[in-house]
């Protein structure tokens, strides 16, 4: 059996029928594990589930929702119990000490899901997982030691080089050593990116959600294609977080959630790009679905090179900072952002069917409407002023900062 992918389009016929992509390894070790499966599970409830992922893909999302939500409960109690709390301070905005490790919740509720689907097993996506569990396991020990950014940064380009050895590796110019370093590069900015934005409640799980929905509503067949069964996954685990995390939070989900969801988008991003290699467009969608907590990132960085500072340092500057600063409760930022990612999902499917001159300029058009947006809240002002800023946190205000 291959694998195809079929894409919701229905004035476009091209989109329903996709090339098969490097599809029969995959096919081969989806057939060996599910024979395998078959021998060593009995019938039971990881049978029952397994069943239902196989004939309904998009069913893994609410695996990963009852996974997710089941743990965060006993998760938050042990947090309290072991004092494992994120302190408010000059960089944080909450003012009472809040319950963290919900990112622990969001890895395992992906990886059991993923562990469940039909790709379980299959060597392409073992590696895939691999690195994933090198960004969740580096995020978890730095919410309990705090460790330094240059640790952190090399799992993250070490979960790179394990991403550029399989079929999701960017491949732009046919030297093995550069589209290595492109793609750590891609998985890192993503990574740091969703680390960055998670710095008001319900504002990461949010924002990845929104993108996961646009990635999944592209899939026909969930099941067959990774892309559509990931997506599923991630917003099914980004909704069972935020029964938790929605304002006023009760659990953050520590640097362990956010970078997990940075790097699963990432893999989302990576997967369109590979999978639809007819359409010319293909790496402004990606771009326009994430280009919320991407700008932010990249201004950010700009920001604190200019202050000759380290990028990966602290500031109070983004634009849920600057928008708390204006009066918004974290409830309106929240909401505020999912209006802003909605409205590029729509401008990401835009530019799919459109020619990519259309498609550039509406994609350009979109990102000087942000950056505009980032000047009238004040994301220009470079001076060392803003970069202590003296707002009192409110407790309204219940969460954390980069």
């Amino acid at each position: 059996m291959e694998f195809s992918i079929g894409i919701l389009r229905p004035s476009s016929p091209k989109y329903h029928q996709q090339p098969h992509i490097a599809a029969a390894p995959l096919a081969a070790t989806r057939s060996a594990c599910n024979s395998r499966s078959k021998s060593l599970h009995s019938n039971g409830l990881v049978d029952l589930m397994l069943t239902i992922i196989n004939a309904h893909g998009y069913l893994a999302g609410v695996v990963a929702f009852l996974i997710c939500a089941g743990l965060l409960p006993l998760i938050r109690h042990t947090a309290v119990n072991l004092d494992i709390h994120d302190l408010p301070g000059h960089l944080k905005i909450h003012a009472v000490p809040i319950p963290r490790l919900g990112g622990i919740a969001i890895g395992i509720a992906i990886l059991a899901s993923l562990m469940l689907s039909p790709f379980r097993g299959a060597p392409n996506v073992t590696g895939v997982c691999l690195a994933l569990m090198v960004i969740w396991y580096i995020g978890l020990l730095d919410d309990l030691m705090n460790l330094s950014p240059i640790v952190r940064l090399i799992a993250q380009l070490f979960a790179g080089v394990l991403v550029s050895q399989t079929p999701w590796g960017l491949k732009l110019v046919g030297m093995p050593l550069f589209d290595i370093v492109l793609t750590c590069l891609f998985v890192a900015v993503f990574v740091n990116a969703f680390n960055f934005l998670d710095g008001a409640d319900g504002l990461a799980g949010g924002v990845a959600g929104f993108i996961a929905l646009g990635y999944a509503a592209l899939y026909s067949n969930p099941a067959l294609a990774i892309g559509g069964l990931v997506a599923w996954i991630l917003l099914g685990a980004c909704l069972g977080f935020l029964a938790f995390n929605f304002p006023p939070a009760r659990i953050f989900m520590g640097d362990s959630g956010s970078t997990t969801l940075g790097f699963v988008v990432a893999f989302l991003a990576l997967d369109f790009y590979r999978v639809h290699y007819h359409i010319g467009t293909r790496w402004l969608l990606p771009l326009v679905f994430a280009a919320l907590p991407l700008l932010d990132f990249f201004l950010a960085v700009l920001r604190r090179v200019r202050r000759r500072v380290s990028p990966l340092s602290g500031d109070r500057q983004h634009f849920y900072d600057l928008l708390l600063e204006r009066g918004w409760s974290s409830m309106q930022v929240a909401f505020g952002a999912y209006a802003v990612t909605g409205a590029l999902l729509i401008v990401g499917w835009i530019c799919m069917d459109a020619s990519w001159q259309l498609s550039l300029i509406v994609s350009l058009a979109t990102v000087a409407g942000l950056l505009l947006l980032a000047a009238r809240l004040g994301a220009f002002r470079w001076g060392a002023d803003f970069m202590l800023m003296s707002r009192h946190p409110r407790s309204s205000d219940r969460s954390s900062s980069d």
